[in-house]
């Protein structure tokens, strides 16, 4: 009981002295936590869970939250423990002993007092007075850090940088400390004017900010409306970004943003593009691929908002920008819904947040004010607006496609006060340049062509960021199925669908075209007997057919279907955009092609400034639909153009303009495409296919393309006449994606074209996937040479496709290919269920034990013919291990390589050859016991003891026939001989070689004594 006699509920006790609490027990929490134990006040598993927070303060908080969350029982049990033990922590005594004393009956005025504003209210107080708060606090500055420390109010920055956060000494250094606390939300706001209050010399200053609330009834009632106002601005921000309309939806129906979205890739980027090139917005395409290079500079949406530098605590500006269709709008949706939420870290960032879509500012045709924009916009805030506009600290406006805004931006005559009558292109101008609102942050979404007005603006690096949106990886590919179907069996079909046809999984890193793919695929997978998944599309231009269709059907398409004229317009402005590498059409050009009424479903507005003036310019929603629609016009019966001009700039290395056209142009004269677009089309002509087929024969394997075409156009036998004359030369060098290896093994399969030598490069990322797709078409090879890839585990994958078919394999390179531990018995299949001869694994440092797990238990049918170890890192203790290989195989070439540093010395120091190759004595031991004949050959220095090896070349043995005298000779640098050499190598009679008789050899391994096999074994020692 208090002085008075008022009891003081024990939750609300504890809540108020937390940061005493903190700072009593910081020394040794151990005895209060031990009697809470003892009188059941805490659990064992809740003690477990206290202990492990890592800091003691961190430990007492969460005992604190514990009791706080228990009840007023567990509480007021809390406060007796508390109570008894307040001689071992004396710093309890103020506020525990029930004496009556001045402390305790501040613990009833902090209730008294405090108790009865929210958390919301303190905050939006501490803001209003934050400037006298600055002024009273000065001195007590140092002290202040340290308790909101303790209290765990500082970010998490100023943890390492409190030493020098405690000495400022600049005459802001309590507003920024108090920036620092308002950063953290209402709550925090909450437990630091609890901490002044507990403080005897701050008390004083909460005592006078109360006094003045009272007296003051206009800044009572501004702190209503404050927390009035953000309630209703939540309200009315949720309804409107909480819903989200499918094109393809039936009126009335709608779809939960939380349904719908999944976060995309987003990395922190730079302003070094300040014009925006068509070119730049045409290498969207190929992000995909390159996905898995950003994960380092990946942020979230809360990084977002952190500050640039800990000492500069207004972030003004925020860009956000990516390709067409890759989530900008839907990204700012999500940010303001976030911000609705009491508990998120974007509503404790930010007091209010204003969203306005520049699409719907182009409605504003004379001049105006901010604070009339805001009123028009969100009504909710007229009884603050004045006030959150003169203090717009901890206020985020949200520009969103700023590319769309019509109006001409006037950066010579901006706008400078929300108060101020002006056009509403000099008020944007204004906020971008930082003359208005210059404590608010301020969010920018757009295309890369929209960031033009950064030319006309001096943003400050501190205070400014920017980010790119990526789009999709294939996880969150596959979450945005899970949401969109609503259905886990449905959503894994379509992904799985998705694996096997990377043509049409390479677009999915756009959400929008996962959209398209996910609208179009899901009604061939919604049937459990699956007898629709076959006739789902697997090309793109399939795919973009049905996509044409839904818009024609569902999203304002009858102004095409319905028009001709329009439809010819449509795609003839798409070919000539294409031709002039134009994304961006004005109305003129529409007028031109006979455009009258502009078909949303496919044309959507920008606006860009132009001189002095913003102009209206139309593009296709996404550059692969203007392609399309580009190729589709040389399939309309009134098409005047000739194709071939298409092709005429086919050679041109630097030009890539035609590429998605041909590919497009292919896949129309295929028949599923065709009654697609049928189906709302009168007719479809063939007059390109002439000229497609001509040159599809013609290119051969000049270009890549080519096989992309082969791969739309799904024309089995004409692949195989097209692959019947085509040479295969390396082509894996120039693949740069996935979707290139589908498409080369799509035209290799199709028309069972032998292969003679394949150079394999996987790449540096995604090479597991590009091992699955190849794998297949490695069937057809004879020779396969993998030379420094990421192969790793893959192996396995490359084995069983190999083992899934006959195969054609007779010579296999693994060179320096990073093998993985388990390479043995995967190899050691493929060479006992083959046709392999030779395997080189050169420079794979696989040691005596790979070696082992690979040769042990390989059948002696096998037709292994030449094994190639160079450098693999073997000793004399694979000796056994290769002497039973010879013995008990077909084997006629090994090849062995030392770089022990032991043969090193004996080079350098010229010792005779018998000490050169002592460590291979013990191989020579077991090998003699062999019945087959032994001839070493490929060694430098027939005369050993009059040998000088060169300081940096590889000795070497030439091993000469009978009749020939032994002459010194320069060897050619140690190479893997091909099958060829093999051959040449085995082919001769015992004869020809000289007697090895360095190792006292007996007579019974003479080659005039047996007739047996020869090995032939080639050891290289460097």
């Amino acid at each position: 009981m208090s002085a008075d006699g008022e009891t003081i509920k024990a939750v609300k006790k504890l809540r108020q002295n937390r940061p005493n609490i903190v700072e009593a027990l910081l020394h040794n929490p151990s005895p209060a936590f031990d009697e809470a134990i003892a009188r059941s006040a805490l659990s064992w598993e809740e003690y477990d869970q206290i202990v492990s927070r890592g800091s003691k303060a961190d430990e007492i908080r969460q005992c604190l939250d514990t009791m706080d969350g228990k009840g007023e029982a567990c509480a007021e049990k809390f406060l007796a423990i508390l109570h008894d033990l307040r001689g071992s922590y004396p710093r309890l005594r103020s506020w525990v002993d029930n004496d009556g004393q001045r402390s305790d009956t501040c613990v009833r005025n902090v209730e008294t007092k405090l108790d009865r504003f929210s958390n919301e209210k303190l905050l939006f107080l501490m803001k209003m007075e934050k400037s006298s708060l600055s002024e009273e606090l000065w001195k007590e500055f140092p002290k202040l850090c340290c308790k909101a420390r303790e209290a765990g109010l500082l970010p998490q920055c100023f943890l390492e940088l409190f030493g020098q956060l405690i000495e400022m000494n600049a005459d802001n250094r309590v507003d920024f400390l108090l920036n620092l606390i308002l950063e953290g939300g209402p709550k925090n706001a909450c437990t630091f004017w609890h901490i002044l209050e507990c403080d005897g010399r701050t008390r004083v200053v909460v005592e006078k900010t109360i006094n003045k609330l009272k007296t003051n009834e206009n800044m009572r009632e501004m702190l209503r409306k404050y927390v009035a106002a953000k309630d209703d601005l939540s309200n009315e921000l949720m309804k409107r970004v909480r819903i989200i309309k499918d094109y393809n939806a039936v009126p009335g129906e709608s779809t939960d943003l939380e349904d719908r979205f999944v976060e995309p890739i987003i990395i922190k980027s730079k302003f070094g593009f300040l014009a925006g090139s068509e070119s730049y917005e045409n290498s969207f395409r190929d992000r995909e691929h390159n996905l898995k290079k950003f994960d380092e500079d990946r942020v979230t949406r809360d990084d977002m908002f952190e500050r640039q530098d800990p000492w500069v605590d207004v972030l003004s500006h925020v860009v956000v920008f990516g390709a067409p269709g890759v989530g900008k709008t839907m990204f700012s949706q999500k940010v303001v819904f976030d911000w609705t939420f009491k508990d998120g870290k974007l509503n404790k960032r930010f007091d209010f947040v204003l969203l306005f879509k520049c699409r719907n500012l182009n409605n504003v045709c004379s001049q105006t004010t901010l604070r009339d924009i805001v009123l028009n916009e969100f009504p909710c805030l007229e009884e603050v607006v004045d006030d959150m506009l003169k203090n717009s600290y901890r206020l985020l406006l949200i520009l969103d496609a700023l590319d769309e805004m019509k109006h001409h931006m006037d950066f010579d005559n901006v706008c400078r006060s929300p108060w101020q009558l002006h056009s509403l292109g000099g008020i944007m101008a204004g906020l971008l340049k930082g003359n208005i609102l210059k404590c608010a942050t301020i969010m920018v979404t757009t295309k890369l062509v929209g960031l033009r007005w950064l030319n006309h603006v001096n943003l400050d690096p501190k205070t400014t960021c920017a980010f790119e949106i990526m789009g999709f990886s294939k996880e969150e590919t596959q979450g945005f199925f899970r949401k969109f179907y609503k259905n886990e069996e449905i959503a894994k079909q379509v992904f799985h669908h998705l694996l096997a046809n990377d043509v049409l999984a390479s677009l999915c890193f756009n959400p929008i075209f996962c959209w398209i793919t996910a609208t179009c695929l899901g009604k061939y997978f919604s049937h459990s007997n699956g007898k629709m998944s076959n006739l789902a599309p697997k090309t793109m231009t399939e795919l973009f057919s049905q996509y044409i269709l839904l818009h024609l059907e569902h999203h304002g398409g009858k102004i095409v279907s319905s028009s001709p004229d329009t439809l010819l317009g449509l795609c003839q402005l798409a070919f000539d955009g294409v031709k002039e590498k134009k994304i961006l059409f004005t109305a003129e050009d529409l007028s031109d092609h006979g455009i009258m009424k502009i078909p949303p479903a496919f044309l959507s507005e920008v606006y860009q400034k132009n001189e002095n003036k913003c102009i209206c310019y139309h593009e296709f929603f996404h550059l692969t639909v203007q392609e399309f629609f580009a190729a589709l016009y040389f399939f309309l019966p009134r098409c005047a153009n000739s194709v071939d001009k298409v092709f005429a700039r086919s050679n041109d290395a630097d030009d890539g303009r035609y590429q998605i056209v041909r590919r497009f142009l292919s896949g129309l004269l295929a028949e599923r495409p065709r009654s697609t677009l049928l189906s709302h089309f009168e007719s479809l002509t063939t007059k390109p296919k002439k000229t497609i087929y001509a040159w599809l024969k013609q290119q051969n394997h000049k270009d890549l393309n080519c096989f992309h075409c082969l791969y739309e156009l799904q024309d089995t036998d004409f692949t195989q006449a097209v692959m019947g004359d085509m040479e295969f030369v390396n082509l894996t060098q120039e693949m740069t994606s996935p979707v290139d290896c589908t498409a080369v093994v799509y035209a290799l399969q199709t028309s069972n074209k032998p292969v003679n030598s394949w150079y394999v490069e996987l790449g540096s990322t995604d090479s597991t996937q590009r091992m699955k797709i190849l794998a297949p078409a490695f069937l057809l090879c004879e020779k396969l040479q993998f030379v420094k890839q990421p192969i790793g585990d893959d192996i396995e994958i490359f084995v069983e496709a190999m083992l899934s078919k006959p195969n054609r394999l007779k010579d296999l390179t693994i060179s320096a290919c990073m093998l993985s531990t388990n390479f043995g018995p995967t190899l050691r299949m493929l060479i006992n269920h083959s046709n392999l001869e030779v395997l080189d694994l050169f420079n794979n440092p696989i040691g005596d034990e790979g070696l082992e797990s690979l040769a042990v238990g390989l059948l002696p049918c096998a037709k292994l013919q030449c094994l190639l170890l160079r450098r693999c890192n073997l000793s004399h203790k694979s000796a056994p291990v290769l002497s039973n290989l010879i013995n008990n195989s077909n084997l006629k070439v090994l090849e062995l390589e030392d770089a022990d540093p032991v043969m090193e010395r004996h080079l350098k120091f010229k010792r005779g050859l018998d000490d050169l190759l002592l460590p291979y004595k013990e191989l020579h031991r077991n090998l003699r016991q062999s019945a087959r004949q032994l001839s070493i050959t490929h060694f430098f220095s027939p005369a050993p003891s009059t040998f000088t090896p060169p300081a940096s070349s590889p000795a070497i043995l030439s091993v000469s026939s009978p009749a020939s005298s032994p002459t010194p000779s320069t060897a050619p640098p140690p190479t893997s001989p091909s099958v060829h050499d093999v051959a040449g190598l085995s082919s001769g009679s015992s004869s020809e070689f000289e007697e090895f008789r360095d190792f006292n050899s007996s007579p019974s391994s003479s080659p005039h004594h047996h007739h047996h096999h020869h090995t032939t074994i080639i050891i290289i020692i460097i």
